[in-house]
């Protein structure tokens, strides 16, 4: 599985969280997709 794949993973079952644990999803699933797009800048 990729990173992106993984990032993307957390956004499963967002629907059944509550509203407030959705910044800090969408925070983490963010970074992990700027993490990777800096690593390909680096590659």
């Amino acid at each position: 599985m990729s990173v992106v794949d993984d990032a993307l993973g957390l956004l499963e079952g967002l629907e059944e969280r509550p509203v407030a644990e959705h910044v800090a999803v969408f925070d983490e699933v963010h970074r992990l997709l700027q993490d990777a797009l800096a690593a390909l800048d680096e590659g």
